[in-house]
C-alpha cells in the first residue's frame, strides 16, 4: 500500500490535530513543518505536540516548503490566504485545509477559477473537509437521506457553550460575542458565514438533485445580563453573549435545507442572558430530517467530558478529517476540486491491511 509525504502548515488547535493524525497515520510521513512563531522555528514536530521527536524540523521559510517534495499538505492557518494555497497547488502539492471551499461552485466562483488554474499548473488537486462545515454540514445529511423517500426538510443544527473556546478571532469577530447587537448586525463577516453555509446548503441541494431558488437569511442576538468570563476574556454586560443563525434553502422541488448555529456564552438555562431561546441541546449537532420517515440524529461528545474537553474534541474532529482525506485525494485522478461528492468515503486508517477482491 503506497504511503504519502505530506507537510503540515500551522500548528494551531485544528494544525496541532492534524500534526498528531500524520505522525500516527499508516499511510503517511511528515516530511515538512510551516510555523509562524520564532520560538517555534527549528524545534522537532514531535516534541512541539508532547510526542517523541520524529526528525522534521519546523521552519517559518515559506520558500523551503515551496520547495519540498511531498504529495500533499494539510493547511490549517487563521486566517488563510487563497494565494498561499494557490502556490502550493501550483508548485506541485495538493492540498487538504478546513477553508470555505467545500462547494463553491456558487458562493466562490471567482476564487473557484483561481483554484482551478493553479491546480492545472501543478497537476494537484484540492480538498476542503473539517468538522461543520466540512462534515456535519453537509456530508451525515446526505448520508442519511438514503434512509428518505421523501424529503420536506434537511436542518442541521450546531449548539455550543463557547466559553472554553480560546480563539480570540474566531471567538470576538466571527462569532460576534463581546460585541453590540448592532455592531455584530453590521460585522463584515455576516455575509462571509452566509456564504460560508449555503455551501452546505448548495451541496446537499446538489446531492439530492435538487436545484436552489433562493436563500433566506435569519439573524438572533441576545445579550449577556451580566459579566461572563471565558476563555478569551470578559464578555461585558449589554454585549452580545449568544447568537443564532438560520441560512435556509429555498429549492424548486419543494425540499427546504436549513443550516442554523446556536452559540452562546451560558449553560443552557441561559441564566446570564437578557431572555432565551429554544437550544435542542446543550453542545454538538442534530441532524433532522422531516419527510418519509422523520430521522433525528445527534452527534456529540461522552457527557462526563469538560467544556475545554467538548471544545479540544471538536476541533480534534477536523485536524483528523483532514488527514484521513489526503491518502484519497493523493490517489484520486485527475485535477482542480474535489468534495465529498467526488472521494470515496473518508475514514480511519488503524492500518495497512487490504483484502484483495
Amino acid at each position: 500500500m503506497e504511503r504519502y509525504k505530506v507537510i503540515q502548515w500551522a500548528t494551531g488547535v485544528v494544525g496541532r490535530a492534524a500534526l498528531k493524525g500524520i505522525l500516527q497515520h499508516p499511510r503517511l510521513e511528515l516530511v515538512g513543518l510551516r510555523v509562524y512563531s520564532e520560538e517555534k522555528e527549528g524545534k522537532d514536530a514531535g516534541e512541539l505536540i508532547d510526542l517523541p521527536a520524529c526528525g522534521v524540523a519546523a521552519t517559518r521559510d515559506v520558500d523551503e516548503i515551496l520547495a519540498m517534495d511531498a504529495d500533499c499538505v494539510v493547511y490549517c492557518p487563521m486566517p488563510f490566504s487563497i494565494d498561499e494555497i494557490c502556490q502550493l497547488l501550483a508548485s506541485g502539492k495538493n492540498v487538504v485545509a478546513p477553508n470555505p471551499y467545500w462547494f463553491p461552485y456558487i458562493q466562490r466562483a471567482e476564487e473557484l477559477k483561481q483554484i482551478e488554474e493553479a491546480c492545472r499548473q501543478g497537476g494537484t488537486k484540492l480538498h476542503a473537509s473539517g468538522c461543520n462545515p466540512g462534515g456535519v454540514a453537509e456530508r451525515f445529511p446526505l448520508t442519511f437521506s438514503g434512509w428518505c423517500n421523501r424529503i420536506d426538510r434537511i436542518t442541521i443544527t450546531e449548539c455550543g457553550d463557547c466559553r472554553a473556546y480560546g480563539s480570540m478571532l474566531v471567538v470576538r469577530e466571527f462569532m460576534n460575542f463581546g460585541k453590540t447587537p448592532e455592531q455584530a448586525r453590521n460585522n463584515p463577516t455576516g455575509p462571509h458565514l452566509a456564504s460560508t453555509f449555503r455551501q452546505g446548503i448548495d451541496m446537499i441541494a446538489h446531492g439530492l438533485g435538487c436545484e436552489v431558488t433562493g436563500y433566506e437569511t435569519e439573524h438572533e442576538f441576545l445579550v449577556a445580563n451580566q459579566d461572563i468570563d471565558t476563555a478569551v476574556g470578559v464578555i461585558e454586560k449589554g454585549t452580545t453573549a449568544l447568537n443564532h443563525y438560520r441560512n435556509i434553502g429555498k429549492t424548486a422541488e419543494g425540499t427546504e435545507i436549513v443550516q442554523e448555529q446556536i452559540w452562546f456564552m451560558d449553560d443552557i438555562e441561559q441564566t446570564r442572558l437578557e431572555g432565551s431561546i429554544d437550544i435542542p441541546r446543550k453542545s454538538g449537532w442534530r441532524i433532522e430530517i422531516e419527510g418519509d420517515p422523520n430521522l433525528i440524529v445527534d452527534i456529540d461528545f461522552p457527557p462526563d467530558m469538560t467544556q475545554e474537553e467538548h471544545v479540544a474534541q471538536g476541533m480534534s474532529t477536523t485536524g483528523y478529517h483532514l488527514v484521513n482525506a489526503v491518502p484519497l485525494l493523493c490517489q484520486s485522478e485527475g485535477t482542480g476540486l474535489r468534495t465529498y461528492l467526488d472521494l470515496p468515503m473518508i475514514t480511519g486508517a488503524m492500518g495497512t491491511h487490504e483484502i484483495t477482491r
